[in-house]
């Protein structure tokens, strides 16, 4: 055992502190062991299918009250890491499979670059599959979707920053809210798919094509982020006392109808527009995995009906999220995937032909099927002494086309979409529609004049 480790072990024995000491025998155990498992479901997809122009990378930021010290920082990311197995990790390829094996790299925090969610090379980042980047107050974390989703990302930031400030020299109480002081769960690496599996509710999850935006990209796949502040109270008030609806439900509409009212090739076609919706299953199914655990459901709009409102769009999005947001037609979603991979002909085809039909049925069957995306992560819990120090919140989710992320922290919302398109109509007209229903908005950017031109 480390020196250090001993440290910490002497100044929890003269506290008393049996919980920190069981904390940290465990991580100590954890650095010793050599694991690998399997990817996950939903992560199996995505070393196949991600590329400069459709990266799977999902970006998580905390602003903190204070300039970022980048030393303390990557000596917190490495305090925490060894707790967050799911994250220390390396992919590897095998005869059949991909996997994932234990990574005990130094990992180097980096300053944040110009692009957001831009695809990396593993090699170049001693193995791992996430970042870290520091841009003055700003902490940075980007992730590849093969290891985790927004839930288990957000338990790692926080333990990161929350370590951060412990090395800063700050007391702050973790309240039950920070992960990393938590006892180990085996549960937190458990692939909730395989174990939610049930061979007798499969069904057939064809899915006919989707309506594409379509227009002028930038170059070099940069992606156009805009920020959209709204106090959270008149939010909900505006969703729950007008329109009698959540908030996914109402931002799921107007995306809809924004896209109605200023695409001009929308309406008359013959490919519905789906919105995607990831939601999270843990609360479903009583998992705190720390792997990817969330399933699509959508919203489908014709586009042979041409006198689409606001309100109907809105009644449409209810139904199918009442519809949809069953638990056990969840379950036979998750049967029906995890059977496939379960088939005995996909089991034995080579890890390299298996490549190629993940690229196939990803065109078939993934991007071909959705338009867009909207994924709500929710209000960021932080125990008192930590939510006092973290001034505002991003999350950022870059895919092929437009996409929409929310995240609430405090008494604000932040509304964020994304887009590799020069077009900001849409954009511009859910900014409208928000104003014009009496909310107070602020706009940040990182867009500016002339990029278009440039980019």
């Amino acid at each position: 055992m480390s020196k250090m480790f001993h440290e910490n072990l002497k100044k929890c024995i003269i506290k008393g502190d049996i919980h920190n000491i069981v904390c940290h025998q465990q991580v100590m155990s954890l650095k010793k062991q050599k694991y690998w498992y399997k990817l996950d479901n939903a992560g199996k997809i995505f070393p196949a299918v991600s590329q400069d122009e459709r990266s799977n990378v999902f970006r998580l930021s905390f602003y903190l009250d204070e300039t970022i010290d980048s030393t303390l920082l990557e000596e917190a990311v490495n305090k925490v890491l060894p707790r967050f197995e799911p994250f220390a990790v390396q992919l590897k390829n095998g005869l059949f499979w991909n996997y994932f094996a234990s990574n005990t790299r130094h990992f180097e925090v980096e300053p944040e670059p110009s692009q957001v969610c831009k695809y990396f090379k593993v090699y170049r980042n001693h193995g791992y599959l996430f970042k870290v980047y520091y841009l003055e107050n700003k902490v940075t974390l980007e992730t590849f979707h093969a290891i985790t989703d927004g839930t288990g990302a957000m338990h790692f930031l926080k333990s990161i920053v929350y370590n951060y400030y412990k090395l800063r020299g700050c007391k702050i109480e973790h309240e039950n809210k920070i992960l990393s002081e938590k006892p180990l769960s085996r549960k937190e690496s458990e692939d909730n798919f395989v174990s939610n599996y049930d061979k007798e509710k499969r069904r057939n999850l064809k899915e006919e094509k989707a309506y594409h935006l379509e227009g002028e990209r930038f170059s070099n796949h940069w992606v156009l982020m805009l920020k959209i502040k709204l106090e959270t109270k008149a939010l909900l008030s505006l969703v729950k006392t007008k329109y009698h609806c959540t908030v996914t439900q109402f931002v799921t509409a107007l995306l809809a109808y924004s896209i109605f009212k200023e695409t001009v090739d929308f309406t008359g076609g013959k490919k519905p527009l789906k919105i995607f919706i990831p939601v999270n299953l843990r609360p479903y199914f009583d998992s705190i995995t720390l792997r990817n655990f969330s399933l699509y459901i959508k919203s489908t709009f014709d586009q042979k009906r041409t006198d689409w409102t606001f309100e109907n769009m809105l009644e449409i999005t209810k139904e199918q999220f009442s519809d949809q947001l069953d638990k056990d037609k969840l379950q036979s979603r998750i049967s029906s995937l995890v059977g496939f991979e379960k088939n005995f002909f996909i089991r034995i085809l080579p890890l390299v032909l298996k490549t190629i039909a993940f690229k196939i049925g990803y065109n078939i069957l993934g991007e071909s099927i959705s338009s867009c995306s909207i994924s709500n992560l929710g209000v960021v819990d932080l125990p008192a002494g930590l939510e006092s120090r973290i001034v505002d919140a991003d999350f950022v989710n870059a895919g092929y086309g437009l996409a929409m992320t929310l995240i609430s922290l405090k008494s604000h919302t932040n509304i964020i979409m994304s887009s590799p398109l020069k077009d900001l109509s849409i954009m511009n007209h859910i900014v409208q529609f928000l104003v014009s229903e009496g909310l107070d908005v602020t706009l940040d950017t990182n867009y500016k004049e002339g990029y278009d031109e440039i980019l």
